[in-house]
């Protein structure tokens, strides 16, 4: 006998899968700045600051996709009963962007502090104000419609693991 009981997803089954986002995106960063440093030292092209960027911006970065990843995996569990319907889609659409971007825009201030700007920034305060309007921004758009697609791609039983159910 079945129950009609929606199946329970473990917190850790969410962040298990962000972490495996975290992860893919740490591995094309370190491959961008490997390229970037090859480039350096054939003399391709010119990259400066790597005395700043490697030692503190790469571990930054990293550190902050799998911050990001966290957040987002916990905003994916709490927010499963919202998500039978389409404005549930766009709130978690919009969380998780927001979530996101802000958490990794946060070691790139981080790193202004060490020396390490890697968001160009002309000073921290800049960042810290920049922080809150690129996140919201973020979260309206990619967010919301990245919320519509997995809305539709559930309605339809293309993506059954992302549905509350």
């Amino acid at each position: 006998m079945t129950s009609s009981r929606p199946r329970v997803v473990p917190l850790w089954d969410d962040v298990r899968t962000s972490w495996l986002y975290a992860l893919g995106f740490s591995i094309l960063a370190i491959l961008i700045i490997g390229v970037a440093f090859i480039s350096n030292v054939i003399g391709a092209s010119r990259v400066s600051g790597w005395d700043k960027i490697l030692p503190f911006g790469l571990p930054l970065i990293i550190l902050g996709y799998f911050v990001a990843g966290t957040l987002a995996g916990t905003a994916f569990w709490v927010l499963r009963p919202v998500r039978r319907w389409l404005i549930g889609w766009m709130l978690t659409g919009f969380v998780i962007a927001a979530l996101v971007y802000g958490a990794i825009g946060i070691p790139g201030i981080i790193g202004f502090y060490f020396g390490a700007n890697i968001l160009d920034l002309k000073s921290a305060a800049e960042g810290w104000q920049l922080l809150p309007v690129i996140a919201g921004i973020t979260g309206i758009f990619p967010g919301v419609p990245v919320g519509i697609y997995y809305w539709y791609q559930a309605r339809h039983g293309r993506q059954r693991r992302l549905t509350s159910a």
